[in-house]
């Protein structure tokens, strides 16, 4: 699996990840010159949950990769393609309601009018809350 010259420290890290202690694991990893299976894959769930995504996925990709029999690193790995995956289609099918939805569309609030009739129905709103009245109708 690893070094046993690092099997301890290795140990450790593993002790300071499972106490959320990601910074802390992230540090000693650097000082560490060795860098097996074992280190990219505890440097890449530091870096991650530290907020270094894309080099936390590069190096959990570069473990499972050295030890593509590893289940533990290849289950991180797939789990976080997952989650990314999942992100990326819910942010894109939010991003497409917003850009589709004219019930909630106004300019007030910063999103893009979608039609004529929702930037005058908007343009209305914000002429009342001042106080005002742009279409004496509605």
């Amino acid at each position: 699996m690893y070094s046993n010259v690092y099997q301890g420290e290795f140990g450790s890290i593993r002790n300071l990840i499972s106490k959320n202690e990601f910074q802390k694991a992230y540090d000693l990893l650097q000082k560490i010159s060795n860098k097996c299976s074992e280190w990219y894959y505890l440097t890449g769930l530091s870096a991650m949950n530290i907020g270094y995504y894309d080099e936390g996925e590069e190096y959990i990709k570069t473990a499972a990769t050295m030890e593509p029999t590893n289940e533990e690193y290849s289950h991180a790995f797939n789990q976080y393609n997952q989650y990314r995956n999942d992100y990326n289609r819910n942010s894109y099918n939010y991003n497409r309601r917003k850009q589709n939805d004219l019930g909630g569309c106004c300019c007030c609030c910063g999103d893009d009018c979608c039609d004529t009739l929702c930037q005058l129905w908007c343009a209305d709103q914000c002429c009342e809350c001042c106080g005002g009245d742009l279409i004496t109708c509605c």
